[in-house]
Parts: C-alpha cells; sequence; structure tokens
C-alpha cells in the first residue's frame, strides 16, 4: 500500500538534485516525505539523467521528472528528455549577449529579468510545493574574480589616460582627441566584464526572482542549504585562491554566503512568504566516489586566437628550461609547449587514483588527507545534510536551521521601548503647539510614498479632524470627495505647508490631474543625468501619484473614504465591549486621525505584498 503523501510535498523541486547533497536529499524524500512528484534540475543533463535514473529505479511509486540548465541566466529550462548541447558557464560568461544581458538583468529592468530568467520559468513549470536549494548560490555568483576584474580596468582606465595625454600634447589647444577604436572596444569589454562581476547586485536579483517565483506558484517551503566559504574555518584558512590568506575570493564567497542568509531571514519574515529554512554545513562535504581516472580543471585554452579559460582534462607537457632574469612572464603559453603523447599519438592527460568530493573538486590522497585531518576542516557527509532536511521538512527542530538561529538571537522591540513611545510623541505635539509647525515627513524614512500618505493623512486632520466628522457618524452629513477635493486644493493654494512639501521634493497633483505644484527637486521619478525628460501619459503620472505625489484628485480621495471606512468598522462593526481580541494590527483604535497611525494601518493591512513585520 502505498503511504499517503503530505498536501505540502505533493511536488519537491530540487535544485542541484544530481549533486553531492541533491540526490540524497531526493533519495530521503522519496522515502519519507511520499511526494506523488519529485522534480531535478541541474546544470548539466547528464547529472539529471542519471539522478533520475537512479532514483526511479529504487522508488517506482514517485513520478521523477528533471530540467537542465543555468538557474543564473535567462533561458528555457531544458527537460531531461531532450539532449540540447549548452554551453559551459564559463563560456557563457565570455559570451557578449549573455554579458549584456547580465548587465541589463541586474541593473536594469526587473521585469525583463522576471519573465527571461531560467530559474522562474523552472519554477512556473515544476509549480513545486516545496523546493529545495543544493547549490551554491554564493560559488556561482562570487566566484567570478571582481579583483583581477577591477585591476583590469583599473590598467586600462590608465591606459586610456596616457594615449589622451600623448594625443594633447600633439594636437593644438581645443583640438579633438583621436584614439583607436579598438583601444575603447577593449576598455567597454573590459568594463562590462567587471560590473557583471560585481557579486552583491547579482545576489539581491536572484533572490527578488526566486521570492516573486515562489509567491506565484503558491510554494509552501523552501530550505536553502548554504554554506560557511571556508568549510567552517576562519580567516587563517590555509586553503586560499592565491597569494594571500585568506585570498579575497574566498572572503567574497563568503560574504555572498552569509549575505543570501540576510536575505532569506528577511524572506522569513515577510507576510504571505514561504516557510523559509537554512542548513548551513561547515565543513568539507564528502565524498561521492573515489577512482583512478583522468583529472580536469580549469585552464588556459587558445581559442580562435585568443586565450579563454575552460575546465578540461589536464594535457601533460615537456617541461622547458628558462633562466630567471629580471622579469617572469606569467601569461599562459599552451602552444609554446610540447605536449606528451600516448603510444597512438593522442595527448598524454593526467590520471591519478583520487576522491570526487562533488562541487569541491577531485582531491588526491595527500590532499584529502590534510583537509579532512583533525583540526583542519574536516568533513560531514551528504546523508547526515540530507536527514537533518528531511527532519526540517517534516518541523522537527534540529537545531540546525540558521534561520531559526538567527530568529532566537536578534532583540526585538521591548515594553520600555513601547512606554517612551508615548513619551516622545508627547513632546513632539507640545513643540508642533508651541512653535505652531506642523511636524509629519522629510522623506528620509524610506521611500516618498510614506511622505506623500503622511501629508495626506494631515490633511484630513486639520480639515476633519475624527473619523465621526469625516464619515458622518457625528450626526452630520458624510464629506464626499469632490467636496475634500476642493477644500484640500484652497487651503493648500494659502497655507505655507504647501512649500514644506514641495522643496522636499513631493509635488502636489491638483484635482484637475493636469497641473501640480513642485520645487526645485521631484524624488518620482527619480532623478537621472542621462535621462531626465520624463514622457508622461495617464498611466504613468497615476503610478507616480500613487508612488510619490500629493494627490488631490477626487478619485484619490473616494480612495481615502474607503479606507477610512474600513478603519471605522475594524473596531465598531459589532458593537461589542472592548476585548484583547479586538487589538490587532487590523484595528485602528482610535476615532482621532492620527497621522503616523493611519498611515502604518495602511502599511499593515493594505499595501500588496502586506507591510507588516510577523516577527
Amino acid at each position: 500500500m502505498t503511504p499517503e503523501t503530505d498536501p505540502q510535498f505533493e511536488s519537491l523541486l530540487i535544485l542541484g538534485g544530481g549533486g553531492l547533497v541533491g540526490i540524497q536529499v531526493a533519495k530521503r524524500a522519496a522515502a519519507d516525505l511520499h511526494p506523488k512528484r519529485i522534480v531535478i534540475a541541474g546544470l548539466f543533463r547528464k547529472e539529471v539523467t542519471d539522478a533520475i535514473d537512479t532514483l526511479a529505479e529504487d522508488h517506482p511509486n514517485v513520478e521523477f521528472s528533471g530540467y537542465y540548465g543555468n538557474v543564473f541566466l535567462r533561458g528555457r529550462p531544458v527537460p531531461a528528455a531532450e539532449d540540447v548541447a549548452l554551453p559551459s558557464p564559463l563560456e557563457q560568461k565570455a559570451d557578449p549577449v549573455v554579458r549584456r544581458h547580465i548587465f541589463e538583468d541586474t541593473y536594469e529592468d526587473f521585469e525583463t529579468a522576471y519573465r527571461e530568467s531560467l530559474l522562474v520559468r523552472l519554477i512556473h513549470e515544476a509549480k513545486p510545493t516545496a523546493i529545495v536549494d543544493c547549490i551554491n548560490t554564493a560559488t556561482g555568483i562570487s566566484y567570478q574574480d571582481v579583483f583581477l576584474a577591477s585591476d583590469i580596468v583599473s590598467r586600462g582606465l590608465g591606459e586610456l589616460r596616457d594615449a589622451a595625454g600623448r594625443g594633447a600634447e600633439q594636437g593644438r589647444d581645443g583640438e579633438q582627441i583621436c584614439l583607436p577604436r579598438s583601444q575603447f572596444d577593449s576598455f567597454g569589454v573590459d568594463l562590462e566584464k567587471l560590473l557583471v562581476s560585481i557579486s552583491v547586485p547579482e545576489l539581491i536579483l536572484h533572490v527578488r526572482l526566486l521570492y516573486r517565483a515562489m509567491m506565484e506558484a503558491k510554494s509552501k517551503i523552501y530550505l536553502k542549504v548554504g554554506t560557511t566559504g571556508t568549510g567552517g574555518m576562519g580567516l587563517n584558512i590555509p586553503y586560499t585562491h592565491g597569494e594571500d590568506r585568506p585570498s579575497p575570493t574566498l572572503m567574497t564567497k563568503t560574504a555572498i554566503a552569509f549575505a543570501q542568509t540576510g536575505l532569506l531571514f528577511l524572506m522569513a519574515r515577510t507576510a504571505g512568504a514561504p516557510i523559509v529554512k537554512e542548513v548551513k554545513p561547515a565543513a568539507m562535504i564528502g565524498y561521492r566516489d573515489i577512482d583512478f581516472s583522468t583529472v580536469r580543471g580549469l585552464q588556459w585554452r587558445k581559442k580562435d586566437g585568443a586565450l579563454v579559460m575552460s575546465r578540461v582534462p589536464y594535457v601533460l607537457y615537456e617541461a622547458q628550461e628558462e633562466s630567471l632574469g629580471d622579469v617572469l612572464d606569467t601569461m599562459p603559453r599552451p602552444d609554446d609547449f610540447t605536449p606528451l603523447r600516448n603510444a597512438d599519438g593522442t595527448e598524454k592527460t593526467l590520471q591519478l587514483p583520487a576522491v570526487n568530493t562533488g562541487e569541491n573538486g577531485t582531491f588526491t590522497r595527500g590532499e584529502f588527507e590534510a583537509i579532512t585531518y583533525t583540526g583542519q576542516m574536516e568533513f560531514i557527509t551528504p546523508e547526515e545534510i540530507a536527514e537533518d532536511i528531511i527532519l526540517e521538512l517534516h518541523g522537527s527542530n534540529t537545531g540546525h536551521d540558521v534561520i531559526s538561529a538567527v530568529d532566537s538571537a536578534v532583540m526585538n522591540p521591548t515594553y520600555k521601548a513601547g512606554m517612551i513611545r508615548g513619551v516622545a510623541i508627547e513632546e513632539l505635539l507640545k513643540l508642533e503647539n508651541e512653535t505652531k509647525t506642523p511636524s509629519i515627513a522629510l522623506g528620509q524614512l524610506g521611500p516618498p510614498q510614506l511622505a506623500k500618505y503622511l501629508y495626506e493623512a494631515h490633511l484630513f486632520a486639520v480639515e476633519y479632524g475624527t473619523l465621526g466628522q469625516l464619515l458622518g457618524l457625528d450626526g452630520g452629513a458624510p464629506a464626499g470627495a469632490e467636496d475634500i477635493s476642493t477644500r484640500f486644493f484652497q487651503r493648500l493654494a494659502n497655507d505655507p505647508l504647501r512649500e514644506t512639501i514641495t522643496s522636499i521634493g513631493i509635488p502636489i497633483l491638483h484635482p484637475d490631474g493636469s497641473t501640480i505644484w513642485r520645487g526645485p527637486t521631484v524624488k518620482i521619478p527619480p532623478y537621472n543625468p542621462k535621462n531626465h525628460r520624463i514622457t508622461l501619459d495617464r498611466k504613468s503620472m497615476d503610478l507616480y501619484a500613487t508612488k510619490g505625489w500629493v494627490d488631490l484628485r477626487p478619485s484619490h480621495m473616494a480612495w481615502w473614504l474607503e479606507m477610512f471606512r474600513e478603519m471605522h468598522g475594524t473596531t465598531h462593526a459589532r458593537g461589542s465591549k472592548w476585548s484583547s481580541e479586538r487589538l490587532t494590527r487590523r484595528a485602528y483604535l482610535k476615532d482621532e486621525i492620527q497621522i503616523g497611525e493611519v498611515v502604518a494601518w495602511i502599511f499593515n493591512n493594505k499595501l500588496d505584498p502586506a507591510g507588516h513585520r510577523i516577527k
């Protein structure tokens, strides 16, 4: 008899499912969670198909499917049944079209990035109820050597300045200086490579894409297999990527690994988001197998006349004797060395007994002995990690969920601060009355939308005072949207508050919708020196008014009236006595229009997605 499937594990997507940890998670999930379907996603087709073949044989009651491709780029997730030749990540990054797409997605249009993202398409296709992410995101994003790219750009900029200086010496005053197009093109490529190798913007984009895709797919759980970046070792780690100890590249990996933890911490505190967990092994993970095999690694090769780095088998070359002088040239010269040959004339490659540790690479006995020795990195098995993952998915408390650990360690709001809040507000009100100067908004607390709402709420407060008067609950006639719009416009036409609003960068849209009051700066839309003449149509104007203009149009006043009706209804609809049951974030507790609390109520209840804290 087939065990019943838990609805939250009906469909499980395992990112990196063909990897060292991913395959073990799939095995345990198939046996313990009893999902109807498991989707294996990987970078290469072979790892995906091999995983599916192994899993399907052992678990015939589970449907297995798979996709492959690079989740950090644009593209279509290729079904495992299709055999499509895809370039390696290094080859993709070397493609100028791919680099341009990375730049546009990271720094320009998020909507296009979302629409074209392979990760988003994969989640939409799989529609998983739970996702286990076994991809080493920190490695995938950080190992682009921004430090080398920065040095190359710095040197290129120096060469351009030198060339411009020489041109100025040769030319007359005021004469244009012409430099070779090839020099500019080469510098442009180097600059683009630098911009797309900066890790933090790429990580932010990745998490934004992931969050929105999961929300749309209605995924319930996201569990990340993270990393410390150093296998649990400290800044004294002796395993580096260069002469420095620790290497900047390795520190970048750790920085990105914990930056992702921070972003996942925020996701876990987002209303309506999936349950978010992270396990973070602090040791080397190993191992996959031991074999006598050909060793592959990153090496420089000539391709179309240019040096490119590829992951290929190591070729054995005849060593050359070279006298040491004042300069040692480290440029790779594969064409200047003679490869050793096998009996059949093929190039001899490096073959060794070695242990395959998955993404950590292939180690010799000596390297494996050293890195796993007591006091060094040591190691943890993928089976142990998978066991904790399944327990966490089940809801068990393993003590290894990093998000829960951070949750329990942070300092939360306090009773004392709540008491002081009231005192501070009273002091501010006293100063406002003494100086006859309203303290409303500066626009420095996040987006201008907050200041916009506060100024609009202030107009309601000074014109109407209470919900009862505004809504006609005190025996008078309720205010209408047209009347409110006219009263606010007339007040601001003669109130110095108008200059305060416009001087901090917030335009005021007149009731006719075709005129604004503004100051020297406009915060929405933001100023761009390269694109500051913005085309306006009704749709864009509505967007700007929503985001950061005080909007006096009757249609917006009607929206405010609906908000105030909802606020009143939250505490007065049932007419029962006051009790703790009614004191929730959905309740507006006062009849008086208190501008900060009114806007906070909107943030708590009306933003999409909701803007309140849940922990």
